[in-house]
């Protein structure tokens, strides 16, 4: 069962992406078919593959402000504690100025982590609709559905009307909604419908006809008398062209367009294998989206260790949060993956597995990276800047001698916490030795050595 349609999405800015997405998807997959192969499955695992490698430097960025960020955060917190209370506008005005100098200091923009993750969202949306989509995206798979419509039009006039086949097509779910095959039937039943309504309606049977298993198929076939010795645009007949469909939609002997709940649900109707095999997809993604968030967070907390020391409550919070992003987001990606199409499990699968390369790339870079080289090149930039603007450079900032101080800091703070509770032992040792065991003598004890220690002092 599909969860929306596979018409073309056509939103302001998801759109516009998943049609240059759509025209990669195109490309590769008629490139595959130069060497005799027209696979939606290895389509799919080369275009990942392809998009995840254009995102890389993406990635790199989005580390360096991670790391970046785990350097300023300590200074940051400092601001932050030394206006806490204060809500006068003046004091806040202060603390936002000191803010952005640290910022500034470091050649970096507070959104600088946000953007690349504004940048990164339209495409992966875009992703999820090009690979969810496949006919509205690859013309050649979308005109064999075209053809098959056509013959069907041709040859059995008033076919929506067909009770059989409106069930066929009703069964696929969100796929295709009771509204859209009502447009359907009024169109074809229409003359004088436009090319453009025409179309619309072509696409509506597409987003239903794409979700057809093997078992519908046949039920196609039998319900429309003789459809499968019919001729296509091309010579070959309609058989031959749902065989070509299903080889093209097929990946491990699953049909792409199927969901994985869907072979479970009705096991009866396919082999032991074929279970085993839809099982499985969900099984790797969840597994395989646990390597890779352990990996992912792994870094994240490498990064932080690198800056000023957290407290206990920091170190938990931080602890809880990695630990609970590793235990959900399997869990999460198992659970879509047997309600969504197995295309979208084929996906998320090779888009881990990439993820977890590129991952560990990554880590590997950072590690080398010197954070001043860093500082250094976005302070050249932000000088570029300003020399445009008639200002004069700014200088850059060594980050050890920054993370220096603020070591010292963090020693000296906990040098006065320690000796502030050997202080607290001394004096409660002291009261022990002093004072009486029960409860009415140690009381009158202490109230002597006060009012001595007071008599003193006159």
């Amino acid at each position: 069962m599909n969860f929306i349609t596979l018409t073309k999405y056509d939103g302001a800015i998801i759109g516009p992406v998943a049609r240059l997405l759509g025209h990669i998807m195109e490309a590769i997959f008629s490139f595959t078919g130069l060497f005799g192969i027209f696979n939606i499955g290895l389509s799919i695992i080369i275009f990942t593959i392809v998009i995840k490698a254009l995102m890389i430097p993406m990635s790199i960025k989005q580390q360096k402000f991670t790391k970046m960020n785990a350097i300023i955060s300590p200074e940051i917190q400092k601001i932050n504690k030394r206006y806490a209370g204060k809500k006068d506008q003046a004091s806040m005005m202060k603390r936002n100025e000191e803010t952005m100098a640290v910022y500034n200091k470091y050649g970096v923009k507070p959104t600088g982590g946000c953007l690349q993750l504004i940048i990164q969202f339209p495409i992966l949306l875009a992703l999820y609709r090009v690979v969810w989509n496949i006919p509205a995206y690859v013309g050649r798979m979308r005109d064999i559905y075209y053809n098959i419509i056509s013959v069907l039009s041709d040859k059995f006039s008033g076919f929506m009307e067909n009770e059989t086949f409106s069930k066929l097509l009703a069964n696929q779910g969100t796929a295709i909604s009771a509204d859209k095959i009502t447009k359907i039937t009024e169109t074809f039943a229409d003359a004088s419908a436009s090319t453009e309504a025409m179309t619309t309606a072509k696409n509506y049977l597409v987003d239903a006809m794409y979700a057809f298993d093997a078992s519908e198929w046949t039920a196609f076939k039998d319900t429309f008398s003789n459809i499968g010795n019919m001729a296509v645009s091309g010579g070959e007949t309609v058989a031959e062209s749902i065989d070509k469909i299903e080889s093209m939609n097929s990946f491990m002997g699953l049909n792409l367009s199927v969901s994985p709940m869907n072979y479970v649900t009705n096991a009866s109707k396919f082999g032991f294998w074929i279970i085993i095999a839809a099982i499985m997809i969900p099984v790797l993604s969840g597994l395989i989206q646990y390597v890779s968030t352990k990996i992912s967070m792994a870094a994240q907390e490498r990064q932080k260790a690198s800056s000023m020391k957290k407290d206990a409550d920091e170190e938990n919070a931080f602890v809880q949060s990695m630990n609970m992003m590793v235990k959900i987001m399997p869990v999460i990606s198992i659970f879509f993956c047997f309600m969504f199409p197995t295309c979208i499990g084929v996906y998320w699968i090779i888009s881990s597995l990439i993820q977890v390369v590129i991952q560990i790339g990554v880590n590997r870079y950072m590690d080398k990276l010197d954070i001043n080289d860093v500082v250094a090149k976005n302070m050249e930039k932000i000088n570029a800047k300003r020399a445009r603007m008639g200002l004069a450079p700014q200088k850059v900032t060594k980050v050890t001698n920054i993370t220096q101080e603020l070591e010292e800091d963090q020693a000296e703070m906990e040098e006065r916490a320690r000796k502030r509770e050997e202080q607290i032992k001394a004096s409660t040792d002291y009261y022990k030795r002093t004072t009486g065991t029960g409860r009415l003598s140690s009381k009158a004890n202490m109230v002597a050595q006060y009012n001595e220690k007071n008599k003193n002092k006159k």
